[in-house]
Protein backbone atom coordinates (compact mmCIF):
# COMPACT_ATOMS: atom_id res chain seq x y z
CA UNK A 1 0.00 0.00 0.00
CA UNK A 2 2.86 2.20 1.12
CA UNK A 3 4.36 1.42 -2.18
CA UNK A 4 0.97 2.22 -4.40
CA UNK A 5 0.77 5.72 -2.75
CA UNK A 6 4.26 6.73 -3.27
CA UNK A 7 3.37 6.02 -6.71
CA UNK A 8 -0.06 7.58 -6.84
CA UNK A 9 1.27 11.19 -5.29
CA UNK A 10 3.15 12.47 -8.09
CA UNK A 11 0.83 11.35 -10.48
CA UNK A 12 -2.18 12.93 -8.48
CA UNK A 13 -0.07 16.16 -8.76
CA UNK A 14 -0.09 16.28 -11.96
CA UNK A 15 -3.93 15.39 -12.27
CA UNK A 16 -5.46 17.62 -9.75
CA UNK A 17 -5.78 20.67 -11.60
CA UNK A 18 -7.02 19.33 -14.57
CA UNK A 19 -10.47 18.09 -12.81
CA UNK A 20 -13.35 20.14 -12.56
CA UNK A 21 -13.00 21.23 -8.63
CA UNK A 22 -16.19 22.82 -7.90
CA UNK A 23 -16.75 25.04 -4.05
CA UNK A 24 -19.48 23.53 -2.34
CA UNK A 25 -22.44 26.11 -1.71
CA UNK A 26 -19.10 28.42 -2.72
CA UNK A 27 -16.70 27.25 0.40
CA UNK A 28 -19.51 26.04 2.98
CA UNK A 29 -16.49 24.94 5.30
CA UNK A 30 -14.64 28.26 5.20
CA UNK A 31 -17.73 30.70 4.93
CA UNK A 32 -21.73 30.79 5.63
CA UNK A 33 -23.20 29.02 2.38
CA UNK A 34 -24.73 30.00 -0.44
CA UNK A 35 -23.39 33.69 0.30
CA UNK A 36 -21.82 36.17 -2.05
CA UNK A 37 -19.06 35.90 0.41
CA UNK A 38 -18.43 31.90 -0.05
CA UNK A 39 -18.28 32.47 -3.99
CA UNK A 40 -15.53 35.10 -3.41
CA UNK A 41 -13.68 33.05 -0.32
CA UNK A 42 -13.83 29.92 -3.24
CA UNK A 43 -12.20 31.82 -5.68
CA UNK A 44 -9.31 32.04 -3.61
CA UNK A 45 -8.41 28.77 -4.66
CA UNK A 46 -8.13 26.88 -7.79
CA UNK A 47 -12.27 25.89 -8.53
CA UNK A 48 -13.54 25.54 -11.99
CA UNK A 49 -16.48 25.87 -10.78
CA UNK A 50 -19.05 27.34 -7.94
CA UNK A 51 -21.63 25.11 -6.72
CA UNK A 52 -25.20 26.92 -5.37
CA UNK A 53 -28.60 26.24 -4.75
CA UNK A 54 -31.63 28.31 -5.56
CA UNK A 55 -35.01 27.98 -4.34
CA UNK A 56 -37.97 30.96 -5.46
CA UNK A 57 -39.59 33.72 -3.56
CA UNK A 58 -43.40 34.51 -3.47
CA UNK A 59 -42.21 36.94 -6.49
CA UNK A 60 -40.36 34.30 -8.78
CA UNK A 61 -37.57 35.84 -7.42
CA UNK A 62 -34.58 33.21 -7.98
CA UNK A 63 -33.27 33.29 -4.30
CA UNK A 64 -29.73 31.42 -4.14
CA UNK A 65 -30.66 28.94 -0.48
CA UNK A 66 -30.23 25.32 0.04
CA UNK A 67 -33.91 24.95 1.80
CA UNK A 68 -37.40 26.74 0.47
CA UNK A 69 -37.43 27.86 4.65
CA UNK A 70 -35.16 29.80 6.60
CA UNK A 71 -33.06 27.09 8.16
CA UNK A 72 -32.87 27.23 12.30
CA UNK A 73 -29.49 25.94 12.15
CA UNK A 74 -28.15 28.65 10.56
CA UNK A 75 -30.56 31.49 10.31
CA UNK A 76 -31.85 34.59 12.91
CA UNK A 77 -34.73 36.54 12.43
CA UNK A 78 -35.08 39.88 11.83
CA UNK A 79 -34.71 40.58 15.61
CA UNK A 80 -31.83 38.81 15.61
CA UNK A 81 -33.32 35.89 18.01
CA UNK A 82 -33.57 32.16 17.18
CA UNK A 83 -36.84 30.39 15.73
CA UNK A 84 -37.80 26.58 15.50
CA UNK A 85 -39.25 24.56 12.51
CA UNK A 86 -40.41 25.25 8.82
CA UNK A 87 -41.82 28.45 10.07
CA UNK A 88 -40.81 30.97 7.44
CA UNK A 89 -41.38 29.83 3.65
CA UNK A 90 -39.34 31.72 1.29
CA UNK A 91 -41.43 31.08 -1.26
CA UNK A 92 -44.18 33.00 0.50
CA UNK A 93 -42.16 36.11 1.18
CA UNK A 94 -40.68 38.83 -0.56
CA UNK A 95 -37.55 39.64 -1.03
CA UNK A 96 -37.54 42.55 1.40
CA UNK A 97 -38.06 39.96 3.96
CA UNK A 98 -35.81 37.89 2.76
CA UNK A 99 -32.78 40.05 3.52
CA UNK A 100 -33.82 40.88 6.96
CA UNK A 101 -32.68 37.45 7.81
CA UNK A 102 -28.90 36.73 9.32
CA UNK A 103 -27.70 33.58 8.06
CA UNK A 104 -23.90 34.13 8.85
CA UNK A 105 -23.28 34.87 12.75
CA UNK A 106 -24.20 31.20 14.27
CA UNK A 107 -21.18 29.22 14.38
CA UNK A 108 -22.24 26.38 12.45
CA UNK A 109 -21.82 23.24 14.57
CA UNK A 110 -20.59 21.05 11.65
CA UNK A 111 -17.88 23.80 10.25
CA UNK A 112 -15.91 25.29 12.78
CA UNK A 113 -13.64 26.88 10.64
CA UNK A 114 -16.74 28.88 8.70
CA UNK A 115 -16.24 32.50 9.41
CA UNK A 116 -18.99 34.09 11.41
CA UNK A 117 -20.63 37.38 9.65
CA UNK A 118 -23.74 38.90 9.32
CA UNK A 119 -25.16 38.04 6.19
CA UNK A 120 -28.06 37.51 4.03
CA UNK A 121 -29.43 34.84 1.10
CA UNK A 122 -28.86 36.82 -2.32
CA UNK A 123 -30.81 36.58 -5.34
CA UNK A 124 -29.39 34.85 -7.89
CA UNK A 125 -29.19 37.99 -9.90
CA UNK A 126 -27.27 39.85 -7.27
CA UNK A 127 -24.48 37.06 -6.91
CA UNK A 128 -23.57 36.21 -10.34
CA UNK A 129 -23.46 39.89 -10.73
CA UNK A 130 -20.93 40.28 -8.31
CA UNK A 131 -19.05 36.84 -8.78
CA UNK A 132 -18.68 38.23 -12.36
CA UNK A 133 -17.27 41.24 -10.94
CA UNK A 134 -14.86 39.20 -9.07
CA UNK A 135 -13.57 36.91 -11.82
CA UNK A 136 -12.89 39.96 -14.32
CA UNK A 137 -10.54 41.51 -11.88
CA UNK A 138 -9.05 38.08 -11.22
CA UNK A 139 -8.39 37.52 -14.76
CA UNK A 140 -10.41 34.30 -14.69
CA UNK A 141 -12.87 33.84 -17.17
CA UNK A 142 -13.72 30.24 -17.33
CA UNK A 143 -14.90 29.48 -13.95
CA UNK A 144 -18.41 28.24 -14.17
CA UNK A 145 -21.94 27.94 -12.13
CA UNK A 146 -23.08 24.20 -11.02
CA UNK A 147 -27.01 25.57 -9.83
CA UNK A 148 -29.06 22.98 -8.25
CA UNK A 149 -32.77 23.31 -8.44
CA UNK A 150 -33.73 22.35 -4.42
CA UNK A 151 -37.44 20.92 -5.83
CA UNK A 152 -39.04 17.93 -4.13
CA UNK A 153 -42.42 16.41 -4.48
CA UNK A 154 -43.18 16.87 -0.98
CA UNK A 155 -41.71 20.64 -1.11
CA UNK A 156 -44.11 20.98 -3.92
CA UNK A 157 -47.29 19.34 -1.91
CA UNK A 158 -46.72 21.15 1.37
CA UNK A 159 -46.49 24.80 -0.41
CA UNK A 160 -42.72 25.33 -0.63
CA UNK A 161 -42.28 25.42 -4.41
CA UNK A 162 -43.87 26.13 -7.61
CA UNK A 163 -44.57 23.30 -9.64
CA UNK A 164 -42.02 21.96 -11.76
CA UNK A 165 -42.52 23.66 -15.06
CA UNK A 166 -43.03 26.82 -13.37
CA UNK A 167 -39.60 26.49 -11.12
CA UNK A 168 -37.64 25.13 -14.16
CA UNK A 169 -38.73 27.85 -16.74
CA UNK A 170 -38.49 30.52 -14.05
CA UNK A 171 -34.70 29.44 -13.19
CA UNK A 172 -33.81 28.65 -17.19
CA UNK A 173 -34.93 31.74 -19.05
CA UNK A 174 -32.91 33.55 -16.32
CA UNK A 175 -29.94 31.98 -16.77
CA UNK A 176 -29.74 32.27 -20.83
CA UNK A 177 -30.47 35.46 -20.09
CA UNK A 178 -27.57 35.71 -18.36
CA UNK A 179 -24.61 33.31 -18.73
CA UNK A 180 -23.81 30.95 -22.56
CA UNK A 181 -24.98 27.91 -21.83
CA UNK A 182 -21.30 26.21 -21.35
CA UNK A 183 -20.82 28.79 -18.69
CA UNK A 184 -23.43 26.85 -16.37
CA UNK A 185 -25.29 23.66 -15.50
CA UNK A 186 -28.34 22.25 -13.47
CA UNK A 187 -28.34 19.62 -11.37
CA UNK A 188 -31.36 18.28 -9.09
CA UNK A 189 -32.11 15.20 -6.71
CA UNK A 190 -35.99 15.34 -8.22
CA UNK A 191 -35.32 13.69 -11.65
CA UNK A 192 -38.53 15.16 -12.93
CA UNK A 193 -36.79 18.59 -12.97
CA UNK A 194 -34.24 16.97 -15.16
CA UNK A 195 -36.85 15.61 -17.35
CA UNK A 196 -38.91 18.81 -18.16
CA UNK A 197 -35.80 20.75 -18.45
CA UNK A 198 -34.70 17.72 -20.96
CA UNK A 199 -37.25 17.62 -23.31
CA UNK A 200 -37.88 21.37 -23.04
CA UNK A 201 -34.04 23.05 -23.15
CA UNK A 202 -32.50 20.29 -24.98
CA UNK A 203 -29.45 22.79 -24.92
CA UNK A 204 -29.00 22.73 -21.30
CA UNK A 205 -26.32 20.67 -20.19
CA UNK A 206 -27.71 18.84 -16.78
CA UNK A 207 -26.30 16.88 -13.66
CA UNK A 208 -28.20 13.34 -12.18
CA UNK A 209 -27.70 13.86 -8.26
CA UNK A 210 -28.17 10.81 -5.89
CA UNK A 211 -27.65 9.72 -2.67
CA UNK A 212 -28.95 6.26 -3.05
CA UNK A 213 -27.15 3.03 -4.12
CA UNK A 214 -25.92 3.16 -7.34
CA UNK A 215 -27.12 0.93 -9.90
CA UNK A 216 -25.63 2.40 -13.10
CA UNK A 217 -27.72 0.69 -15.90
CA UNK A 218 -31.07 0.92 -13.53
CA UNK A 219 -30.55 4.74 -13.10
CA UNK A 220 -30.16 5.79 -16.49
CA UNK A 221 -33.17 3.54 -17.38
CA UNK A 222 -34.81 5.66 -14.73
CA UNK A 223 -33.74 8.94 -15.83
CA UNK A 224 -34.33 8.26 -19.49
CA UNK A 225 -31.38 10.01 -21.38
CA UNK A 226 -27.96 10.44 -20.93
CA UNK A 227 -26.99 13.30 -18.77
CA UNK A 228 -23.85 15.47 -18.65
CA UNK A 229 -22.54 14.37 -15.49
CA UNK A 230 -23.69 11.72 -12.72
CA UNK A 231 -23.19 12.92 -9.40
CA UNK A 232 -23.07 10.63 -6.98
CA UNK A 233 -22.88 10.72 -2.82
CA UNK A 234 -19.28 9.80 -2.96
CA UNK A 235 -19.22 7.06 -0.42
CA UNK A 236 -21.63 5.05 -2.62
CA UNK A 237 -19.37 5.26 -5.75
CA UNK A 238 -17.12 2.35 -7.11
CA UNK A 239 -14.17 2.39 -9.85
CA UNK A 240 -16.99 -0.21 -11.36
CA UNK A 241 -19.29 2.35 -11.91
CA UNK A 242 -16.81 5.15 -13.16
CA UNK A 243 -16.07 2.94 -15.76
CA UNK A 244 -19.65 2.23 -16.81
CA UNK A 245 -20.31 6.25 -16.83
CA UNK A 246 -17.39 6.93 -18.80
CA UNK A 247 -18.30 4.10 -21.45
CA UNK A 248 -21.72 6.00 -22.00
CA UNK A 249 -19.50 9.41 -22.46
CA UNK A 250 -21.04 10.49 -18.55
CA UNK A 251 -18.69 12.26 -16.37
CA UNK A 252 -18.72 11.83 -12.82
CA UNK A 253 -18.43 14.57 -10.40
CA UNK A 254 -18.99 12.62 -6.48
CA UNK A 255 -20.25 14.85 -3.77
CA UNK A 256 -19.12 16.27 -0.63
CA UNK A 257 -15.68 15.02 -0.42
CA UNK A 258 -14.11 17.00 2.51
CA UNK A 259 -10.85 14.83 3.71
CA UNK A 260 -7.42 14.83 1.13
CA UNK A 261 -7.17 10.77 1.40
CA UNK A 262 -11.11 10.54 0.14
CA UNK A 263 -10.11 13.11 -2.49
CA UNK A 264 -7.01 11.01 -3.28
CA UNK A 265 -9.03 7.76 -3.68
CA UNK A 266 -11.73 9.44 -5.96
CA UNK A 267 -9.06 10.85 -7.87
CA UNK A 268 -7.66 7.15 -8.11
CA UNK A 269 -11.42 5.99 -9.42
CA UNK A 270 -10.97 7.92 -12.51
CA UNK A 271 -13.18 10.76 -11.95
CA UNK A 272 -13.76 14.10 -13.80
CA UNK A 273 -14.04 16.62 -11.07
CA UNK A 274 -14.93 17.10 -6.90
CA UNK A 275 -17.40 18.95 -5.31
CA UNK A 276 -16.08 19.71 -1.76
CA UNK A 277 -17.08 21.99 1.24
CA UNK A 278 -12.97 22.85 1.43
CA UNK A 279 -11.55 24.20 -1.66
CA UNK A 280 -8.73 25.66 0.33
CA UNK A 281 -7.63 21.60 0.64
CA UNK A 282 -7.11 21.17 -2.82
CA UNK A 283 -3.93 22.19 -2.50
CA UNK A 284 -3.44 19.41 -0.43
CA UNK A 285 -4.34 16.58 -2.70
CA UNK A 286 -1.01 14.75 -3.64
CA UNK A 287 1.63 16.67 -1.56
CA UNK A 288 3.01 15.84 2.31
CA UNK A 289 0.96 13.34 4.79
CA UNK A 290 0.49 13.73 7.78
CA UNK A 291 -0.93 10.58 10.34
CA UNK A 292 -4.69 10.83 11.60
CA UNK A 293 -4.07 12.53 14.55
CA UNK A 294 -2.00 15.89 12.53
CA UNK A 295 -3.05 18.40 9.74
CA UNK A 296 -1.21 19.80 7.49
CA UNK A 297 -0.18 23.66 8.40
CA UNK A 298 2.11 25.56 6.72
CA UNK A 299 4.19 23.03 5.28
CA UNK A 300 4.30 21.14 8.27
CA UNK A 301 2.34 18.39 10.25
CA UNK A 302 0.83 19.66 13.79
CA UNK A 303 -0.27 17.45 16.49
CA UNK A 304 -4.19 17.96 16.81
CA UNK A 305 -4.78 17.95 20.56
CA UNK A 306 -7.50 15.68 22.52
CA UNK A 307 -11.22 17.89 21.87
CA UNK A 308 -9.93 19.61 18.79
CA UNK A 309 -10.41 20.19 15.09
CA UNK A 310 -7.91 20.76 12.56
CA UNK A 311 -7.93 24.69 11.06
CA UNK A 312 -5.74 26.85 8.99
CA UNK A 313 -5.04 29.46 11.35
CA UNK A 314 -2.06 29.19 14.14
CA UNK A 315 -1.53 26.74 15.79
CA UNK A 316 -3.22 24.32 12.73
CA UNK A 317 -6.16 23.44 15.20
CA UNK A 318 -8.94 25.05 17.00
CA UNK A 319 -10.74 23.54 20.07
CA UNK A 320 -14.05 22.21 19.73
CA UNK A 321 -17.33 24.37 21.08
CA UNK A 322 -17.73 24.00 24.67
CA UNK A 323 -13.72 24.05 25.09
CA UNK A 324 -10.78 25.95 25.61
CA UNK A 325 -7.34 26.52 24.48
CA UNK A 326 -5.13 26.54 27.57
CA UNK A 327 -1.43 26.53 26.00
CA UNK A 328 -1.39 22.94 23.86
CA UNK A 329 -4.42 21.79 25.26
CA UNK A 330 -8.06 21.66 24.95
CA UNK A 331 -10.00 21.87 28.30
CA UNK A 332 -13.71 21.68 29.18
CA UNK A 333 -15.24 24.63 29.82
CA UNK A 334 -17.23 24.79 33.31
CA UNK A 335 -20.63 25.79 32.87
CA UNK A 336 -22.41 26.29 35.94
CA UNK A 337 -25.71 25.16 37.12
CA UNK A 338 -28.75 27.31 35.55
CA UNK A 339 -26.16 28.79 32.76
CA UNK A 340 -26.49 28.20 28.93
CA UNK A 341 -23.42 27.69 26.55
CA UNK A 342 -23.58 30.64 24.30
CA UNK A 343 -23.40 29.76 20.43
CA UNK A 344 -19.61 30.78 19.95
CA UNK A 345 -18.78 28.11 22.14
CA UNK A 346 -16.65 29.40 24.15
CA UNK A 347 -19.02 31.74 27.05
CA UNK A 348 -22.16 31.10 29.20
CA UNK A 349 -24.59 33.37 30.38
CA UNK A 350 -27.16 32.78 33.10
CA UNK A 351 -30.90 31.54 32.58
CA UNK A 352 -33.88 34.04 32.80
CA UNK A 353 -34.45 34.70 36.66
CA UNK A 354 -30.67 34.30 37.42
CA UNK A 355 -27.78 37.13 37.36
CA UNK A 356 -24.02 35.92 37.11
CA UNK A 357 -22.13 36.38 40.11
CA UNK A 358 -18.36 35.70 39.29
CA UNK A 359 -18.43 31.95 37.87
CA UNK A 360 -22.32 31.18 39.37
CA UNK A 361 -25.31 32.03 38.88
CA UNK A 362 -27.55 33.07 41.44
CA UNK A 363 -31.51 33.75 41.61
CA UNK A 364 -32.41 37.31 41.35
Amino acid sequence: MKLFLALLLPLLSVQVYALDWQGHRGARGLYPENTIGAMEEALKYPVSTLELDVVLSKKLEIIVSHEPWMSDEICLDPDGKKFKGRVHNIFKMTYEEIAKFDCGSIPHPRFPQQKKVNTGKPTLEKLLEVTEETLKALNRTSVGYNIEIKSTPEDESAGFQPNVKVFSDTVIKFLKGKLPANRFTIQSFDWRVLEYIHKTYPEIRLVALTEKEILPENDLKKLGFKPYVFSPYYKNLKKEHVGFFKQHNIKVIPWTVNEVRDMENMIAMGIDGIITDYPDRILQVGQRKCKSDENLFEGDCVRIPKNALPSETNPGWVCKPGYSQIRLHCTKIKVPENATLLPDGKTWECEDGYIRYRTKCKKK
